[in-house]
């Protein structure tokens, strides 16, 4: 009898290789896509290179079939790499209540203090747009000019110099102010590219440019009489410093711009009113309780644990809560003790929390959320009593 032989299909063997490595790959690609080590994805693209993978002609002619060629994988992880660059609702809208209430109050305080007004709330609203320029270019620089935070930059841009211009035109007294915020806006921008936007002179600048909005726009209040200098702080001032001025110039001498005969005059371009002692309180007070806020936060997160600052944080509150003590021991009338009384409690309240709270996180973890939210109500207690004082 004859043997019977059966022949090798060397080409159904390879195609059958070639589907089982396919197959791996493709397993191996959907479990390592979404890993952030170098290693696991390259440990996925390696079987590419494997020798079957080599041949770009998959159609098999050792023994006369006609095989479909093997598809070119898609990388998975290349395409989920592009689709974060896209821009997402987060990159348009800042996500922390705290930054929000310590970048806005001051401002409001301002409308509150000047009364609300076409010039006072227009300022408010180019402020809210400045903010928004300030974290989408700040994000941008950080990321190294990534195309995904370059759309809110240019939109709030965009925005910005719709609602500000027309503003600096019929206002150009606001230029009075634009060499602090100049020189503000580029350390702000330089801690951004140098990723120390989180540091303490960062948060400085940031504390600055947002506590010195309550005086600008306390400057160009709609009720110009109050503009005029008189005693604000309670305690007891003697009545002949409070000064008297005419409403309709001082709000001239703040709306307009100096004359060109007095460009380089600086009492032309600082008139009385500029500076109106009530804006100038609150713009004190905002700054000192927001510095203390900085140093809070810091010994909640990034500073958690560090002995030199938790001193700094309570030796700064303890030095504000002294300060409410002394102003209440100088107080003039009952109704200015009954703000002084409120300011000091708001001091006592918040040495109390610098105090409490990193000592209860040395036992428990504390979300950032919650130091934020907690921030959100320490800045809104403050913003009352500020205005309490000054009103």
């Amino acid at each position: 009898m004859a043997e019977r032989t059966f022949p090798i299909r060397f080409g159904s063997i390879s195609s059958i290789l070639r589907q089982k490595l396919a197959d791996e790959f493709t397993a191996s690609q959907a479990y390592f896509a979404n890993r952030s080590s170098c290693k696991y994805r390259r440990a996925a693209y390696a079987v590419y290179w494997l020798p079957a993978f080599r041949s770009r002609d998959h159609t098999d002619t050792m023994v006369g079939m006609n095989e479909q060629p093997f598809p070119t994988p898609i990388l998975a992880s290349s395409s989920g790499k592009a689709a974060r660059r896209r821009t997402g609702k987060g990159d348009w809208i800042p996500d922390q209540p705290g930054a929000w209430a310590m970048a806005l109050l001051p401002a409001i305080a301002g409308v509150v203090i000047a009364g609300p007004g076409v010039d006072t709330i227009w300022l408010l609203v180019a402020w809210i747009i400045c903010y928004c320029v300030q974290f989408s270019a700040a994000r941008w620089l950080k990321s190294r000019c990534s195309p995904r935070y370059l759309p809110p930059a240019l939109v709030y841009t965009v925005a910005l110099a719709i609602v500000g211009v027309p503003f600096l035109i019929t206002h150009a007294g606001i230029l009075r102010w634009a060499p602090l915020y100049i020189v503000l806006a580029a350390a702000s921008m330089a801690a951004a590219w140098l990723r120390k936007e989180r540091s303490l002179w960062g948060n400085t600048v940031a504390v600055i440019a947002a506590s010195t909005m309550t005086v600008v726009i306390d400057s160009f209040t709609p009720r110009p009489q109050c503009t005029c200098l008189k005693p604000v702080i309670p305690v007891r001032v003697d009545a002949s410093t409070s000064l008297s001025c005419n409403p309709d110039t001082v709000y001239a001498a703040v709306r307009d711009m100096p004359a060109i005969e007095r460009l380089f005059d600086l009492q032309a371009w600082w008139p009385e009113g500029a500076l109106p002692p009530e804006g100038l309180v609150a713009t004190l007070l905002f700054a000192v309780t927001q510095f203390g806020s900085v140093l809070f936060v810091k010994t909640m997160i990034r500073e958690r644990g560090k002995r030199g600052w938790l001193w700094a944080s309570w030796i700064w509150h303890g030095a504000l809560f002294a300060t409410a003590m002394m102003f209440q021991a100088m107080a003039l009338n009952p109704m200015h003790n009954l703000s002084t009384l409120l300011t000091l409690i708001a001091a006592a309240a918040l040495l109390a929390r610098a105090i409490a709270l990193p000592l209860v996180a040395r036992t428990r973890t504390i979300k950032p959320m919650i130091v934020g939210v907690t921030e959100c109500f320490s800045s809104l207690l403050v913003f009352g009593c500020i205005i309490a004082v000054v009103m």
